[in-house]
């Protein structure tokens, strides 16, 4: 009976003491933000105006229909340490890569996207 009653009571202190201690994001390489993109107009935005407020594109991609497709990368790392107790604690580090892609054709903007990697 007293070896239940301590399971019991084990049981009981466990529920509830999974605690996320700390968590906290920090960009590692920042290009571009959401207010920027909001301001690409497809079919208006030219490449001058792309270089000026995004910089250099990391990767520029050519077509032979004269298109081309420019890519800018952002990357952050977000840590969270999560603590058993306060006795035990696990740090689990998430890095995240987003990728802009701008298309143009004829120098003018015709399409962007921005795909997301977490590794």
């Amino acid at each position: 009976m007293i070896k239940k009653t301590l399971l019991l009571a084990f049981c009981i202190t466990l529920t509830g003491c999974l605690v996320t201690v700390d968590s906290d994001s920090r960009p590692i390489q920042t290009v571009w933000n959401e207010g920027d993109v909001s301001r690409l107009q497809m079919g208006i935005s030219n490449q001058d105006w792309v270089r000026t407020s995004f910089g250099d594109p990391i990767t520029k991609l050519s077509y032979a229909d004269g298109s081309e497709i420019w890519k800018y990368r952002n990357r952050s790392e977000k840590d969270t340490e999560v603590g058993l107790f306060l006795v035990f604690s696990v740090d689990v580090e998430e890095e995240r890569t987003e990728t802009l892609s701008i298309e143009f054709t004829d120098g003018v903007v015709t399409n962007y996207w921005i795909e997301e990697d977490r590794f």
